[in-house]
């Protein structure tokens, strides 16, 4: 009798704590913005064999085919304004300009303003880890949820000698605050540090901002 109950709690705790993953994708859409309505400001910096390397960004989407862009290096200072089927692209240092036809390709394109990782690959059942934590393998890694919060709290991959480790820290309000990729490839470590410095919706950027 007493296994019998101790069975009953063990199958009652692992139900409790079943959770899908269409459940994690619907909750991780809830709490990501819109590709198309955002505004973000961010510091990116590579830490490399013999490389220290800092961008910072400024990236506005409003809508399916307005984009600024503007990016500041050591390796390049340039603008470059989407708006309808023209882009304007402005080289920060010496302030030339060109128009080019557009796409939406860079819109579309924008891994920061569409980061989620189970957009691509296949990927199983969420299991149980500890605590508010559920850990989901699939094809492009290992992803450990956090289902309490509603977030991402690291990825780990492993592919071809190449070991890679994400993790993302958030603020009070559970925005993303920063974002750290390190790759380790034979013994030799790389870290590619993003920092997210304003990330919310465009809806009160002025549309004057694409005009050119």
């Amino acid at each position: 009798m007493k296994k019998i109950f101790l069975f009953a709690i063990a199958f009652f705790t692992q139900f409790t704590f079943a959770l899908s993953l269409d459940q994690v994708r619907a909750d991780l859409k809830k709490s990501c913005l819109p590709q198309d309505s955002i505004e973000m400001n961010l510091r990116v910096t590579v830490n490399a064999a013999g490389i220290h390397q800092q961008t910072e960004m400024y990236i506005v989407n409003k809508g399916a085919n307005k984009s600024y862009t503007e990016i500041k290096s050591t390796f390049l200072n340039q603008r470059s304004i989407a708006n309808g089927k023209k882009m304007k692209v402005v080289n920060l240092n010496t302030n030339k300009s060109q128009i080019l036809d557009y796409d939406g390709e860079s819109l579309r394109s924008n891994t920061y303003a569409n980061f989620n990782p189970f957009d691509s690959g296949t990927w199983d059942a969420p299991q149980f880890y500890s605590g508010n934590i559920y850990k989901i393998q699939g094809t492009l890694g290992t992803i450990y949820y956090n289902n309490k919060a509603k977030r991402i709290e690291k990825i780990e991959s492993e592919k071809d000698g190449k070991n890679t480790l994400t993790t993302f820290t958030y603020d009070a309000n559970n925005h993303l605050k920063k974002m750290v990729v390190s790759v380790m490839v034979n013994g030799v470590e790389s870290v590619v540090t993003s920092e997210f410095l304003r990330l919310q919706k465009s809806d009160k950027v002025p549309d004057s901002l694409f005009d050119f």
